[in-house]
């Protein structure tokens, strides 16, 4: 296979079939998973087979090109240190003692750091061209097919699949029966997962249906089916996302899909200010819940106090955060652990501090603003934009949920590449070429700007062209 193709099939499919809250932890590295084994397996392999597919160094290109992105990068791996530094003493509550932060422990994060990133990395060398980023859409749009079928089994027969594969249910079976249905769960660790992958399938569907013209009928008919299996997985929350988002990726062009995306990035990055603030309408928003599912509406009002309690906690080290081993969590005076925390913002926040927050979530949006920026210097086409759509997507379920999947740093990785590749990106991109199959094949020296977007081929400069020729005519 081209290596766009292998890398989002091998971080893809080991994301969904893969067993979570399964892994090999070795001394002093980060534990091996679901998540980091595709990923890490993906690099090895690219940095062998893009140099036979290209005959380029495959290491060309690899590290980040764009100052944004080498500057969050090195501040995220500074704060971890900050952290430890900020927190060198134990805590102690009641009979629970917390220990307190040390060096392993930041070198730790940092390594683990650098391997959530590699999706993000890879992303950004192989998947910066729209060809290559259509072919993320595709394989997304593919998996979930086939994934729907294993989706509706589990809503009427339960969630079953991943007890009889692997031998275990990774999570509370409680929360996987709603109203009666039962909510699906398949190898994720979550069923609210699920219910996202979905919904970012539809809109990934909904998406080619503009970019493959050729073949708007089929795509519509798959966002179609997706949609319908989203429903019937009994997930109101990606429900709301996907009935946001997909009009938007239905009926807009590029520039205004870019606009959209603007906004609710802008809208995400404030969010735990207002709310920190009392700004944001929290009771209302419940009350419009209940009248649609009591029962969705208490497992919210739950959600908010927990947000509360871990808000008070985390203003009390706002910079660096409290760091790992639980102590951004709020305990009693018995060392009772008081919340569940579900919002990945307030997470990061009392683990890493407005500092760590800030540059990891920049990390996800910054892309989107400069992309919007740049949207006719760079000629933005349908499939950056709805890339850029699908990552909205997911950064919306960050508020209530802890979604962050390698999916998010692929489509964000894809969006940094496309702002490395730029206007000379955009000066080759022909709107006319025909898409001969969703692959990442192609017969003309597209093929290696899907393959090595990071490292853009040398022009001929007139004076070697000079000794080519001169060379041709003294063997001939």
């Amino acid at each position: 296979m081209r290596v766009p193709l292998a890398i989002v099939l091998s971080i893809v499919c080991g994301y969904l079939l893969l067993p979570t809250g399964t892994s090999l932890d070795l001394p002093m590295l980060p534990a091996f998973d679901k998540h980091s084994i595709p990923a890490l397996t993906a690099l090895g392999l690219a940095l062998i087979f893009a140099k036979t597919q290209t005959g380029i160094r495959s290491l060309d290109g690899l590290w980040p090109g764009s100052w944004w992105v080498r500057i969050m990068i090195v501040g995220m791996a500074l704060g971890i240190l900050a952290t430890v530094f900020d927190n060198p003493t134990g805590l102690r509550y009641g009979t629970r003692y917390l220990q307190g932060m040390s060096l392993y422990d930041g070198m730790s994060q940092i390594l683990s750091l650098a391997i959530v990133l590699v999706p993000l990395v890879l992303a950004r060398k192989f998947l910066a061209h729209p060809d290559a980023q259509r072919t993320l859409l595709w394989v997304l749009c593919i998996a979930a097919f086939g994934y729907s079928f294993l989706t509706l089994f589990e809503a009427r027969m339960s969630p079953q699949l991943n007890s009889w594969v692997y031998g275990f249910f990774p999570h509370s079976w409680r929360q996987h029966y709603r109203g009666g249905d039962w909510r699906p769960i398949v190898f994720l660790s979550h069923g609210l997962l699920l219910g996202l992958f979905l919904a970012m399938a539809t809109l990934a569907a909904a998406g080619l249906s503009r970019a493959i013209t050729q073949q708007r009928v089929k795509y519509l008919v798959l966002a179609g089916w997706l949609f319908m299996t989203l429903i019937i997985s009994n997930n109101l929350g990606a429900f709301l996302i996907t009935i946001i988002i997909l009009p938007v990726a239905l009926l807009f062009g590029a520039r205004t899909q870019l606009l959209f995306a603007v906004i609710i990035a802008s809208i995400f990055l404030s969010y735990p200010l207002l709310r920190g603030a009392g700004l944001i309408p929290v009771d209302r928003v419940s009350s419009m819940v209940a009248r649609i599912d009591p029962v969705r509406a208490e497992s919210l009002n739950v959600r908010l106090r927990n947000e509360d309690l871990l808000l008070e906690k985390a203003s009390r080290k706002p910079v660096f955060g409290w760091g790992l081993w639980g102590r951004s969590r709020v305990f009693d005076e018995r060392g009772r652990d008081l919340v569940l925390a579900d919002g990945y913002w307030v997470i990061t926040i009392g683990v890493s501090g407005w500092v760590g927050y800030l540059l990891e979530v920049g990390l996800l949006t910054v892309p989107i603003f400069l992309l919007f920026i740049h949207k006719n210097r760079y000629k933005i086409s349908i499939e950056t934009s709805i890339c850029a759509l699908l990552l909205i997507a997911n950064l919306i379920d960050l508020i209530p949920n802890s979604g962050m999947t390698p999916l998010t740093w692929l489509l964000a990785g894809a969006l940094w590449g496309r702002l490395e590749l730029g206007a000379k990106g955009a000066a080759e991109l022909t709107p006319n070429k025909a898409h001969a199959n969703h692959q990442g094949r192609s017969n003309d020296r597209f093929g290696q700007e899907e393959v090595d977007t990071g490292t853009q081929p040398k022009p001929v400069y007139t004076r070697q062209r000079k000794r080519i020729e001169r060379k041709k005519n003294t063997a001939g």
